[in-house]
């Protein structure tokens, strides 16, 4: 079946900032821009940097959209529109006549992935992702063995860390040279380049149906790299950078007190090498204060001259020419931009203003002089005091690394200090011969010598990442806040190519060698690179590669932050790590958080207003930054966790040594061993193979097919339990058949060999009839030789394997015992007891309607397809329907009365309690504005958009029937043809009444849509031409026409003239006698709808004219 056009619909309005906002949209959808009521009326232009159809995207240039208006009049139908064909990141911002700028925001749109000969997609809600360290992987001729690990287990992405070659920490993110191949994957008899990566990827996407990413590294390069030293001016060096002069000294002082403390020099004073305890700590810290800070004098690189300024202040009295000084300005300490100590100045014109002697006798001068002197050296202090906060904080920053490197049980444990492990990283390159301190501080003003000491890479806790840490104004090498990467240097872009020109040419054949090569990248570092030089890189990317998979880790601390770097660069996926869980209740509130609707949400239009969304995620079980799980839970917690990551509704993904259980964190920079090889036949005690027994592989190759199934076939509604405290149960929901999935896992953070954990497990209720388990299983312990580290495999613990059972039937479970029940009428829930759950089982159910219920929702949604073609799939005909739906309800409604579409639609509480009712209420809300149609939409036009499904409202809808039933009897009491929709509204809520609860809300709200649209177009067609061929504007104030004009239950007005025919009449029940009953206008609402006030002459006939006449209504005006 043919989808409808997808539409989305963004009103502007003045001032809006949508800047750190997110718009996703997929390609072939239409973004139409269009007036918020703030700028209806106002000439306004929108402009948007996505390409016309016979032009490629440049980031800068941007063109205006035309307006189009198919009705004309006024901007309520006044749109401009773009149809996205392209992925990426594209600006829009919308200006006044006089080009002022209102408002701007972005927009992002997915790629499409394709995979195998055939190029089918790869949804990104299907990708299950592996990491593989690319120096692990081996001469490249090995590479298809150890990827075919990846294969087995059910992978469709694979993740490599970059192929270039390292620099000497060995770290797989310090590039040595971005654009060679790494030596390590030839051999001596064969050279493998670049092309034969490229024919590897291409056999992997075409015979393996696996795309392949690597990473991007823009901020840093290895210290070593050879064309850094060719081109220092690409770093951030003290000759390019003088603020870092300061920094680069104390750092030069810090690594003699290494030197120093290596060779004992410190032992007398109670700080060995060997730091081993707290008492130490505060050691080092004395010695900062009473040897490091003291001798360095660093504020003197802050500081004026006083001698100097006083010297020359003296002599502009005695022979300068006297300027008048208008100036403001307090008098301040002006920074020396080179950083030489006392170098800094202040304002003369400001300090001649300020300090004036009374008269030239040298006495007087000399007093001023004083004078002068005096607030020199406080604004000195001033700065002394400045850098005194910035020594604090480096000296808590030294003492915080040197305690989590050396002594804190979750930290790396470095042992002795030494040269090669030093009290701190160097925060600067150093590649001179080792001389004092004092002999190396005259080479800072030495620029042959300056332009080679450069910034080394890092991160800051909890800074600002839109801020540069390496350039003027930042404080963070000087007060030691970075956590510093020894070996890789900071790289200086500038803001554009020409104020580096080497560095972006580089980067940008890098990025063109990963393009061609690569479906994807990875952007590491993603929070430090500057938002120019990514967006300049992947616009180059783009070009090469138009659907490139871009996937990045952010560290911002906020999602609002975030939204910054997926708007600008387009960021396809963000990665998300279940890591960052405490407990399996927090693991599981991030699958609900990162994928998919909520299990019953309501059917959307086809044309909708664009709303926010968070960024897609790439969701992870570990990542290879990541500690290892099971030193940090158990081995026990890989398969449920896995399960529970693998049940979200977005992208999954997980590290190389994760499924067959490597007990500790594979380092990016320390590793050497070579990946095992994938052996169907292996045994545990081959440590350079593995299979399907070893670890969870099983285990995890069942969950990555089950993902790719859920994500391929529409189960986008997520469902999360909280079973207790160990169990989570996931629910994914196919709303068009309303089949389920219901994986129920129960976790190990803690180890169940050490820890407590409940046998006796309370019952989980299953709506709906459990068609089959897809699979159960549970970690088990198996008879082998106990762990040890291999010499040359990285391999993992032997002594665990995954007991799995594939598609089996209840009653022969292995871990559950079932019994039907049922809570009502309309549920029918199977009661499941765990009968054999231990921490590190799971079981997943395939779960359907009841046949009833099947047969139900095919009707209803056969009766529905009448109103959207949504509804056809999965509709049956309706053999025996009952005789108010044999025929459409368009037909049913086609003769209805304008004076009973009033009824139908509105009526406040005060009008309906002349009938003897009211409004109907809601717990928590309160009676609703009117008791017609228009008090339920419009309280449903609130909850659709967010699927509010915790909305008083659908609790209600849940709790009982008895909105329905108002909705039906309301209008079955009153007769006539309201009498035929009352019964058609009760025919159709007899099938919703008779489905499971949790789908009520949304079918009430189908319902309700689709004939509220249908009776609006009723109306309009009874209104006059202006109505009918007018704009939305127009449209939406005629229906007040039905609003106010009705017929009450008492004759409002006086009886007219016999001549007049046409007059409508009805039978007084109270009386017997036939009467007139013309609509009369109420003067207000919702006060002066009924009784005496509502046909107030004045406020009736001020409006008559455009409630009447103008729609078309002259006989009820007469």
């Amino acid at each position: 079946m043919e989808q409808p056009k997808q539409v989305r619909i963004l009103y502007l309005n003045e001032w809006d900032r949508f800047e750190r906002t997110l718009f996703r949209l997929k390609q072939g959808y239409e973004l139409q821009f269009r007036l918020g009521p703030s700028l209806q009326g106002k000439d306004v232009n929108v402009n948007i940097n996505y390409p016309a159809a016979s032009d490629s995207f440049e980031r800068h240039r941007f063109q205006t959209l035309q307006w189009q208006n198919p009705v004309g009049g006024d901007d309520s139908d006044k749109y401009c529109a773009v149809i996205l064909q392209m992925s990426g990141s594209f600006q829009f911002y919308y200006v006044s006549r006089n080009n002022q700028r209102i408002g701007a925001g972005f927009i992002i749109v997915d790629p499409i992935l394709r995979v195998g000969h055939d190029n089918q997609v790869l949804p990104l809600d299907c990708i299950c992702l592996q990491t593989f360290l690319s120096k692990c992987l081996g001469p490249l001729d090995e590479w298809e063995a150890r990827l075919n690990v990846a294969r087995q287990t059910g992978y469709n992405m694979i993740h490599f860390t970059p192929l270039q070659t390292l620099g000497l920490s060995r770290s797989c993110y310090s590039l040595a040279d971005q654009l060679e191949l790494n030596p390590d994957f030839s051999r001596p008899e064969k050279l493998y380049t670049w092309n034969d990566v490229a024919r590897l990827v291409e056999k992997l996407k075409k015979e393996w149906n696996m795309l392949c990413i690597t990473d991007v590294v823009y901020n840093h390069t290895a210290a070593n790299s050879g064309w850094l030293k060719k081109h220092p001016e690409c770093s951030y060096n003290i000759l390019n950078s003088p603020h870092l002069k300061p920094a680069w000294l104390l750092d030069r002082a810090l690594w003699h007190l290494t030197c120093d403390v290596v060779k004992g020099k410190y032992q007398d004073r109670g700080l060995p090498a060997a730091i081993e305890n707290g008492s130490q700590l505060d050691n080092l810290r004395t010695i900062l204060w009473e040897d490091i800070f003291p001798k360095l004098r660093l504020w003197e690189f802050y500081q004026v001259n006083v001698d100097k300024v006083v010297s020359d202040f003296q002599n502009a009295l005695q022979y300068g020419e006297k300027k008048k000084c208008d100036t403001k300005q307090p008098l301040k300490v002006i920074q020396d931009p080179e950083f030489k100590r006392f170098g800094c100045a202040v304002n003369m014109s400001t300090l001649l203003k300020l300090f004036m002697p009374q008269g030239n006798s040298p006495n007087e001068i000399e007093e001023c002089c004083n004078a002068v002197r005096k607030r020199l050296e406080e604004l000195n202090g001033e700065r002394y005091q400045e850098l005194h906060w910035h020594h604090e904080q480096a000296a808590n920053c030294t003492l915080g690394t040197v305690s989590y490197e050396r002594l804190a049980d979750y930290g790396p444990k470095l042992g002795p200090v030494t040269l090669k492990n030093p009290l701190v990283t160097r925060y600067f390159t150093y590649y001179f011969e080792e001389m004092s301190l004092a002999q190396e501080e005259p080479m800072m003003y030495q620029p042959e010598k300056a332009v080679y000491f450069m910034a080394h890479n890092g991160w800051v806790m909890g800074d600002d990442p839109l801020r540069n840490f390496a350039e003027p104004g930042s404080n963070v090498y000087l007060r030691r806040e970075l956590i510093c990467w020894g070996d890789s240097v900071k790289l200086r872009y500038g803001k554009k190519p020409e104020d580096c020109p080497y560095l972006w040419a580089h980067m940008q054949k890098y990025t063109e060698i990963t393009a061609k090569i690569f479906y994807g990248v990875r952007l590491d570092n993603c929070h430090s690179t500057p938002i120019r030089v990514a967006e300049y890189m992947l616009d180059t990317a783009r070009r090469i590669r138009p659907n490139l998979y871009v996937v990045a880790e952010l560290f911002t601390g906020s999602e609002e932050m975030d939204n910054v770097f997926v708007t600008k660069l387009g960021i396809s996926s963000l990665i998300r790590e279940a890591m960052s869980a405490g407990d399996s209740h927090e693991e599981g509130r991030l699958v609900y958080r990162f994928g998919g609707l909520p299990v019953g949400s309501f059917a959307q239009p086809s044309v909708k207003p664009l709303i926010p969304k968070i960024a897609h995620a790439l969701f992870m079980d570990v990542t290879h930054d990541n500690e290892s799980l099971i030193k940090r839970r158990s081995a026990h917690d890989a398969l449920p966790s896995s399960t529970i990551v693998s049940m979200a509704c977005c992208a999954s993904g997980s590290t190389m040594g994760y499924d067959y259980l490597v007990p500790h964190q594979i380092s990016v920079v320390s590793e050497e061993r070579l990946y095992p090889v994938y052996n169907p036949n292996t045994r545990p005690e081959y440590l350079g193979e593995v299979n399907q027994q070893s670890g969870i592989i099983a285990g995890k190759q069942a969950i990555n097919k089950l993902h790719r199934e859920l994500g391929a076939n529409s189960f986008f509604q997520v469902y999360v339990d909280q079973l207790d405290e160990d169990t989570v149960a996931v629910t994914r929901h196919c709303p068009s058949n309303h089949n389920s999935v219901v994986a129920v896992s129960r976790t190990a953070f803690r180890d169940p060999n050490t820890s407590y954990y409940k046998t006796e497990l309370s019952p989980m209720y299953i709506p709906g009839e459990i068609t089959e388990i897809i699979m159960e299983a549970m970690t088990v312990h198996r008879e082998t030789d106990d762990y040890r580290e291999d010499k040359y495999f990285i391999n993992g613990l032997p002594q665990y394997t995954v007991n799995i059972h594939e598609h089996t039937q209840l009653s022969d479970s292995k871990i559950v015992k079932t019994e039907v029940t049922s809570k009502d009428r309309s549920d029918y829930v199977y009661k499941i007891n765990f009968e054999n759950f231990p921490p590190g089982s799971i079981i997943i159910f395939r779960v359907s309607l009841d046949a009833k219920a099947q047969e139900t929702v095919g009707i209803l949604r056969h009766h529905l397809a009448q109103f959207s073609p949504h509804y056809k799939v999965g509709s049956i005909p309706d053999d025996a329907p009952s005789t108010i739906l044999t025929q459409s309800f368009k037909s049913i409604a086609s003769d209805i009365t304008l004076a009973d579409l009033n009824l139908l639609f509105y009526r406040c509480d005060f009008e309906e309690q002349e009938d003897g009712g009211g409004c109907y209420s809601i717990p928590n809300i309160g009676a609703l504005k009117y008791a017609g149609l228009q008090g339920f939409i419009s309280v449903l036009a609130d909850i659709r958009p967010r699927n509010d499904l915790g909305h008083p409202l659908c609790e209600n809808l849940r709790a009982g029937d008895w909105m329905m039933d108002y909705i039906s009897n309301r209008l079955i009491a009153h007769g006539g043809k309201l009498e035929e929709i009352g019964k058609w509204f009760e025919a159709m809520f007899a099938f919703v009444k008779n489905l499971p609860r949790y789908l009520i809300p949304c079918y009430f709200d189908a319902i309700l849509v689709g004939a509220y649209k249908t009776l609006v177009d009723v109306t309009l067609n009874q209104m006059s031409s202006f109505v009918q061929n007018g704009s939305s504007f127009v449209k939406q104030l005629a229906l007040s026409s039905l609003q106010m004009c009705g017929v009450g239950r008492l004759p409002a007005l006086p009886r007219l003239s016999g001549c007049i025919e046409g007059v409508p009449t009805r039978h007084n029940y109270i009386t017997g006698e036939i009467e007139q009953c013309c609509v009369s206008l109420a003067a207000g609402l919702p006060h002066f709808a009924a009784g005496l006030f509502r046909c107030w002459g004045r406020d009736t006939f001020i409006s008559l004219r455009g409630l009447m006449l103008v729609t078309g209504r002259y006989l009820e005006a007469r």
